[in-house]
């Protein structure tokens, strides 16, 4: 594959990406015109939230277990397939319970598209390219994390929650098509029996490799699920500096991207994540003890918005590093253990927040990634050995 063929390929995969996270934020944004629109609680609607981060999270290792054996192409294009289909039930749900089932289809189909996109991805490119590769696809990723939060909530507002759920569903499917025009890569992924895949986690190296994302995304979690309540009770921020505060924080991870591109070529995977997971150790220790101004809020954020965009691809680059062999399912894993680590961390922020205020949350969130990057300290020693395997395996 040339170098242009392969440059298209890789931003089709970005594409791919960047429709996932729309499809996954698309509820959150649309939650009060949802909500209001079936006569049901905002709970309720908040409920559809979580059980499509349970059902990824489920989802994205039984769908390797079950259909990893399939050329990686062909799931890509099934999961955009399924996407679009509980994008369009979404759009026509007469009641609570359809949507329900539409979001948990929708959810089986983002399984199948982010791990595949990232394995797809690594696939493309060279051993010593892979941090660089991953990086690019998952600037899908973060262009979604800033436009589809303010471009859902504005369209379900402005034009109807169920005319966003049908766009949705045409981003998929204009996906697709550039899927089948620029990705020839027909490789095939790796079927794991369920034995084989309890013998991966039982590998030290990979078991403490996927701990710290979960680590590391609990922490994030802890704070971001009450962010608001955190700028405008910590430190002052009115309604609409919050807002320009968060649009900062998206820009802020447009440059991370750029950032981690940069350091994937100079550094280790396991520099990057020692370094980023320092970094968010420190920048929430800034959020619990300085003084609660606008100013540090600013800073806080894009600390946290870079250190987060190096640490995502580093970590998907080190896993990959460690079996090579079998980089669809550990990529899988990586992402279940991220939607289960936002799960975990979601529910510590609504304890701390009920216990102590939003004070305390920066300190949940700094106790957190303290642990990750404790972890990944432990996970360092086995992974030598574990790598040094592959590698010859590989060869």
């Amino acid at each position: 594959m040339n170098d242009r063929r392969r440059a298209y390929a890789l931003a089709t995969l970005t594409a791919a990406y960047f429709v996932m996270g729309t499809t996954t934020m698309a509820a959150i944004g649309a939650l009060p015109s949802i909500a209001d629109g079936l006569h049901v609680s905002r709970g309720a609607v908040a409920n559809l939230i979580s059980v499509f981060a349970l059902t990824y999270a489920v989802g994205a290792p039984l769908i390797q277990m079950v259909l990893g054996f399939l050329e990686r192409r062909a799931l890509l294009l099934g999961g955009l397939s399924l996407a679009a289909l509980g994008a369009l039930l979404a759009a026509a749900a007469p009641n609570y319970g359809v949507l329900f089932a539409a979001r948990v289809l929708t959810a089986l189909g983002a399984a199948a598209i982010g791990p595949v996109a990232s394995a797809l991805g690594a696939g493309l490119v060279e051993r010593h390219q892979q941090g660089r590769a991953l990086a690019a696809v998952f600037m899908g990723m973060t262009i979604s994390s800033v436009l589809s939060m303010p471009a859902s909530a504005w369209i379900s507002l402005n034009i109807g929650w169920r005319p966003l759920f049908v766009a949705v569903a045409g981003l998929n499917l204009g996906v697709i098509a550039a899927v089948l025009v620029f990705v020839k890569v027909r490789e095939a992924g790796q079927r794991m029996a369920l034995r084989e895949l309890v013998g991966l986690l039982r590998q030290p190296a990979i078991a403490s490799g996927v701990s710290v994302v979960f680590l590391q995304m609990a922490g994030l979690f802890a704070s971001y699920t009450l962010i608001v309540p955190l700028l405008r009770e910590r430190f002052g921020l009115s309604g609409g500096e919050a807002s320009s505060a968060l649009l900062v924080f998206g820009v802020a991870s447009v440059v991370g991207n750029v950032a981690a591109r940069w350091v994937a070529t100079r550094w280790s995977a396991e520099r990057s994540l020692a370094v980023a997971l320092g970094v968010l150790v420190g920048t929430f220790a800034l959020a619990y003890v300085a003084p609660g101004v606008s100013a540090v809020a600013f800073v806080v954020l894009i600390l946290w918005a870079v250190a987060n965009d190096v640490f995502v691809p580093a970590q998907q680059r080190r896993l990959v590093e460690l079996a090579p062999h079998a980089r669809g399912v550990v990529l899988a894993l990586n992402a279940s253990a991220l939607y289960i680590g936002m799960s975990a961390g979601s529910a510590v922020a609504g304890r701390v927040y009920s216990a102590a205020g939003a004070h305390a949350l920066p300190l949940a969130s700094m106790l957190l990634l303290l642990a990750a990057l404790g972890m990944l300290q432990l996970s360092r020693r086995p992974a030598r050995p574990a790598r040094a395997a592959a590698c010859l395996n590989a060869d």
